[in-house]
């Protein structure tokens, strides 16, 4: 799969020569890898880094290739680097960070640690009485801006969300949640994908690889490993219409991966293809945006309700477009009908909107007074005073229960979401 400019292929070479085999004009956009840890094993292969080296000589090693890699790296690029403490004269030696403060003198910029959380872990942790569950995620950027594709990779599936966010739509992101600094993705084990399978020490989760490669880059920008392994890194990459560069000195894991990438890379852009271009995250944006843009009327109305003797008036909701100003997202007309007292009215709603909670909805609104009698309810759902996430079933929507009228349909049952 070689390209003409160099991309798209595995070499059969050490990391420590990197600079020799990529050209000057090649920018990788992100390099993600697990280093060899230490001399915990042996991969086979002469002259490798870790076995049979000292520790200090090991460090002086990563961080001489994450010198050159920093190099390669385009300025708004990033680095990943999945590695983990060990047990050495019945104590714990701090490998992460002491790679950490390493590679920090070649001006790599240390941005987040991450908790990988594991099912399974390798035969060496077992030497404390505690069993050994998670691994670190080291994320480097090489300045300040980089590259972050985080709206990409929020949790949007509302089965994974807790109950409160039907209620509270304002406090969570249209986009969904962010990912917090625990990831829970188990090892793959060893076998269960059959012949399409790729023995390794320590194989990496697919889906958290691809968490870090939607994180850090887009399509066509260049992926780095230069402890190619196994080639999940490099698979991965190629599924999502990335590019990729891999080092390994294990020619089998060279022969292996371009085997498997031969038989699974069909199916694996199926994949992306059909997660790209899922409808979920935008479907929940949808849901959240008019969940909020009720409940404000919601809100509004119960804080005119307390202020004056007005009890007899309705908001009808109606979504306009995105907002243009940077702290809203979208404008939202608001018009009353029935009992009320326009002065009135506008004195409350401009002190309420200017605090929280309705500063914090992410609504520009616009309000409009109209006549009853000019009132159109063709096409809208009601909603309560204490219920704007599920619209009144079998209730006229001239009843005095329904006090917020839109357009906007949701029904959305609270206990499913226990």
């Amino acid at each position: 799969m070689e390209s003409k400019n160099h991309t798209n292929i595995v070499h059969n070479q050490d990391a420590r020569s990197i600079l020799k085999f990529i050209s000057p004009e090649i920018k990788v956009r992100t390099t993600i890898t697990s280093p060899p840890y230490y001399d915990m094993k042996d991969y086979d292969s002469d002259n490798q880094i870790g076995y049979g080296q000292t520790y200090e000589n090991y460090l002086e090693d990563l961080k001489s290739i994450f010198g050159s890699i920093y190099k390669i790296t385009e300025e708004d690029g990033s680095l990943w680097i999945i590695i983990d403490t060990f047990k050495r004269n019945s104590q714990v030696v701090t490998l992460p960070f002491d790679l950490s403060n390493k590679i920090k003198e070649v001006g790599w910029l240390l941005q987040d640690i991450i908790i990988w959380k594991k099912d399974k872990t390798v035969p060496w942790s077992n030497n404390g009485f505690m069993q050994r569950k998670f691994e670190y995620i080291l994320f480097f950027t090489k300045a300040t801006k980089y590259k972050s594709n985080k709206d990409k990779v929020r949790v949007y599936d509302t089965s994974n969300l807790k109950q409160w966010w039907v209620k509270y739509p304002e406090r969570y992101n249209p986009k969904g949640k962010a990912l917090d600094e625990i990831w829970e993705f188990p090892i793959p084990i060893q076998g269960s994908w059959g012949d399409k399978y790729i023995r390794h020490f320590c194989p990496l989760p697919k889906d958290m690889v691809a968490t870090m490669i939607q994180i850090s880059t887009d399509e066509n920008d260049i992926v780095l490993d230069p402890f190619a392994g196994s080639g999940t890194v490099l698979s991965q990459s190629a599924y999502m219409k990335r590019n990729y560069i891999g080092f390994e000195l294990n020619k089998k894991y060279i022969e292996m991966f371009e085997s498997y990438i031969t038989r699974t890379f069909e199916t694996g852009r199926l994949e992306y293809e059909k997660f790209n271009n899922s409808p979920s995250q935008d479907q929940f944006e949808k849901t959240i945006l008019e969940l909020r843009a009720l409940k404000f009327a919601r809100v509004l109305l119960t804080s005119i309700q307390n202020a004056t003797s007005f009890k007899q008036f309705k908001i009808i909701v109606e979504i306009d477009q995105k907002s243009e100003l940077s702290n809203k997202l979208i404008k939202v007309t608001y018009k009353f009908v029935g009992d009320y007292d326009k002065d009135t009215f506008l004195n409350i709603i401009n002190k309420n909107i200017i605090i929280p909670p309705l500063s914090k909805f992410g609504i520009e609104p616009s309000f409009i007074f109209q006549d009853i009698a000019e009132l159109d309810t063709n096409g809208c759902y009601g909603y309560t005073q204490t219920n704007t996430h599920s619209f009144v079933k079998d209730i006229a929507l001239s009843s005095t229960k329904v006090r917020v009228l839109s357009k906007i349909c949701v029904d959305i049952n609270e206990k499913d979401y226990l």
